[in-house]
């Protein structure tokens, strides 16, 4: 019997992005990539699915600053 795998994309960054996921992996408290983008890819599905009319959503940081966050611009 064969396992089967899950299909697997690969993608190339830049610098940039690949410090970016090494900052998350931390702050995420994860050791992988694609632990990243599993989480990131939740939080968008979230905002997403939250956005107001006009395609923003707000983040409350722990300041208790509100930033409003345009999705679609």
């Amino acid at each position: 019997m064969t396992t089967k795998r899950p299909p697997q994309i690969n993608f190339t960054v830049n610098d940039e992005t690949l410090a970016l996921l090494e900052e998350l992996k931390e702050t995420f408290g994860v050791e992988t990539n694609t632990a990243v983008l599993r989480r990131a890819l939740a939080i968008a599905r979230l905002a997403a699915r939250n956005q107001r009319d006009d395609h923003t959503v707000s983040i409350v940081g722990k300041d208790d600053v509100k930033r409003d966050i345009v999705l679609n611009g």
